[in-house]
């Protein structure tokens, strides 16, 4: 076969290099597009239409390959299936679309979401507190961070005022010859626990939360921008006006609490906490400052004697 080759007048050294320059050139281009070729990873994906509050089943699931690019951290990866099953959709995902973390109430979408901090904590609620609220003292939102333990205090100064009715009172008629028993003073008992309860209307200062409360995240603070950035070379930080709030880890049945507080209270004062308290409060009124007041007094005249 060669020989006829020969005969036609092809050059067997020629075809030869032709036919290697082509493989190497084919295998060449291979390589190349393999290079260019972004690398890919294996993500789960949805094999369904999933709504807002599904709980995810294994059966919603599916491992899917995609390119790796600048999103693919957002996307959950294939092994991380068992955080994913029994999660709760937090946004819809479409059939064969592939599951961002902040789609799920999950194990795996823990720290993406703030919402995902309550499947910890069942019976808990994400309260904002507003640090510009008029009436709120504290310290400035760059002094909180997310897991600082927080107290807030209320102190009201008067007490609203109740609409009331007055009640006629019947005239007393006296018939000739009728004896009236005189009425019983009260007894010193009885006086002093009038006294009590009068002396436990507000002023008042109330812990509203003796244990404390974990601060979750804190909002408004200034965005510090790039330092190369020529338009904006003179600050550092981006100062626009947004409102600056903690979100608080609250009991739901401290919800109603907490923002009647913010209304009615006349101080609401936050304050950093190293622990919380045991014992909750009874509540610190004027009348406890008073007799504080007039304790140390007398300790410090009955020592001078």
């Amino acid at each position: 076969m060669l020989k006829r080759i020969a005969s036609t007048g092809v050059n067997l050294v020629v075809l030869g290099v032709s036919v290697g320059i082509f493989l190497v050139a084919f295998i060449a281009l291979n390589a190349l597009g393999a290079a260019q070729k972004p690398p890919t990873i294996s993500v789960l994906s949805a094999t369904r239409d999933l709504n807002i509050g599904d709980v995810i089943t294994a059966g919603d699931l599916a491992v899917k390959t995609v390119f790796q690019d600048d999103n693919a951290s957002l996307y959950i990866p294939g092994e991380e299936v068992t955080g994913v099953v029994g999660g709760v959709v937090a946004q819809p995902i479409f059939n064969g679309q592939p599951i961002f973390r902040s789609a799920i109430m999950a194990q795996a979408a823990e720290g993406t979401r703030l919402s995902a901090v309550l499947a910890k904590y069942p019976g808990y609620s994400l309260f904002p507190l507003p640090l510009d609220a008029m009436n709120l003292v504290s310290p400035d939102a760059e002094a909180f961070l997310p897991g600082d333990l927080v107290g807030v205090t209320v102190v009201i100064s008067t007490r609203p005022q109740q609409m009331s009715t007055p009640t006629p009172m019947p005239e007393l008629i006296l018939q000739p010859g009728t004896n009236v028993e005189p009425t019983a003073p009260p007894s010193p008992l009885d006086l002093e626990q009038a006294d009590a309860l009068s002396r436990a209307l507000p002023p008042l200062a109330k812990d509203l939360f003796p244990m404390g409360v974990r601060v979750i995240a804190v909002q408004g603070l200034p965005v510090q921008t790039d330092s190369t950035d020529d338009s904006n070379s003179n600050a550092s930080f981006n100062l626009q006006d947004q409102p600056q709030m903690l979100i608080l880890l609250v009991p739901n049945e401290s919800r109603e609490v907490l923002s009647l507080a913010l209304q009615q209270g006349d101080r609401l004062i936050v304050s950093l906490m190293a622990r919380g308290d045991e014992m909750p409060s009874a509540g610190f009124t004027y009348w406890d400052f008073e007799d504080l007041f007039k304790q140390d007094r007398e300790d410090v005249l009955g020592g001078g004697q």
